[in-house]
């Protein structure tokens, strides 16, 4: 069995060209990706208003009566917002580049939805694998602050 390509007159066997690749589909109208950005903007706005006024408990926290890997982060946030450097390091020194890398992914989304009309480059490219790799590490450095702060360290676990 040769294939579905045709035989030559040498006997060589033509093969059949690769389909082409599916081109990106065309973004959206302009007025439909403003509304879509405007309508994120919306809910990125209403959950910093949410996290600022402390109306989502950390269900973590609720659940277990001990503090989550990433307790005190709201907290740590406020407390450089008001210039507190003891207020960062005793609830949450990671909180702060946690939102700031938080942040940078809204921005991100916030481009794609303006220029696409979706998040198809918000975490792709690039930029996107640095973001994955700094959301790692984070990650990491939260949960081994969280360990070490039950054996005594860092002043021991975040109040809930």
């Amino acid at each position: 069995m040769v294939g579905e390509g045709a035989t030559r007159a040498d006997g060589t066997v033509a093969l059949p060209r690769a389909p082409e690749p599916p081109r990106a589909p065309e973004p959206p109208p302009r007025a439909v990706r403003l509304r879509r950005a405007g309508g994120a903007a919306l809910v990125c706005a209403a959950l910093f208003a949410v996290l600022y006024a402390g109306a989502l408990p950390c269900m973590f926290a609720r659940l277990t009566h001990q503090p989550c890997p990433g307790c005190g982060s709201t907290r740590a946030v406020l407390a450089l917002l008001h210039g507190d450097l003891h207020g960062v390091l005793t609830n949450n020194p990671f909180g702060p580049a946690v939102a700031l890398l938080v942040g940078a992914l809204a921005a991100q989304c916030f481009v794609s939805i303006l220029r696409w009309g979706d998040l198809r480059e918000a975490v792709t490219g690039r930029a996107g694998a640095v973001m994955k790799r700094l959301f790692i590490a984070l990650f990491v450095l939260e949960v081994a602050l969280w360990i070490a702060r039950f054996f005594g360290m860092f002043g021991g676990p975040v109040p809930v």
